[in-house]
């Protein structure tokens, strides 16, 4: 890899001065450093959407970049601050269930980062997460930054349930747009689906066809209840069925965020 590489996944959201800091301490301890904002608007302490930005937002990048994860990062409660080796890229966040959700069994190695006596630890992406970057940077393997942690945090994310003949589908992921992200990937519903005509229903509306874009659903036989705006199901880039409402917005409309539940049905 040439340039080193880190980037951010936080809920700091653009109005504070927490990027500022972690940048400024990250360009002073590593030469040439390229910092990549992924998300700052992840939604406070919601660590499942953290999982997902994380998940679809971070694996592409080259081997040997470094992702500071601060979504709930709190060593309270036996959440310890951690750093791990997925696909050759290096995760340092806190384990609060982030890692297993978002891994799985494809951590290689994982290990804790010790916390001093004395010291305050309410930004750890600054006085900790940011050092332990550089390190990593600087060439220090992974198992001398701390101990080696055996077991994560175990926890998953929410999935499909089959209820008969119907699929109850969880929301794991609101965008900015008003977007929403289900638990089922377009794999998953071809496979159970089998070709056969379904309905999804959100609310009163219903969806019988998947769109290839965000308005080519509109001439879709669908009742506008709502503004006019026709409800559509595409495939997020992420693999992921996703609910959208043309050029408004899925979470405003039917003010289901993340934790809701579409009604899935195979004919």
């Amino acid at each position: 890899m040439g340039r080193p590489i880190v980037t951010l996944t936080t809920d700091w959201g653009h109005q504070s001065f927490f990027a500022g800091m972690v940048k400024g301490r990250l360009h002073s301890l590593v030469e040439d450093v390229e910092v990549v904002d992924v998300a700052h608007h992840v939604e406070p302490f919601n660590v499942r959407a953290a999982t997902f930005v994380v998940r679809h937002g971070c694996l592409g990048f080259p081997a040997g970049t470094v992702h500071i994860v601060d979504v709930a990062s709190t060593p309270e409660g036996g959440n310890a601050f951690v750093a791990l080796k997925v696909r050759g890229q290096y995760f340092i966040c806190c384990d609060n269930g982030l890692p297993s959700m978002a891994f799985g069994d494809e951590v290689e190695e994982a290990v804790s980062l010790p916390l001093q006596e004395n010291r305050s630890y309410t930004f750890a992406a600054y006085s900790v997460f940011a050092v332990a970057a550089a390190r990593l940077l600087c060439g220090t393997p992974l198992g001398d930054l701390g101990p080696r942690v055996e077991q994560l945090r175990p926890q998953l994310l929410p999935s499909w349930v089959r209820e008969g003949d119907e699929f109850r589908i969880p929301i794991l992921y609101t965008d900015s747009y008003g977007n929403a992200y289900l638990a089922m990937s377009y794999r998953e519903f071809l496979e159970l689906g089998q070709n056969r005509p379904f309905v999804m229903r959100v609310r009163e509306e219903r969806v019988t066809e998947v769109s290839a874009t965000y308005h080519s659903a509109s001439a879709l036989p669908q009742r506008h209840a709502r503004g006019g705006r026709g409800l559509h199901l595409t495939v997020s880039a992420t693999g992921q069925l996703e609910l959208s409402c043309g050029n408004g917005s899925f979470v405003q409309m039917f003010d289901l965020r993340a934790d809701g539940m579409v009604m899935l049905e195979f004919k």
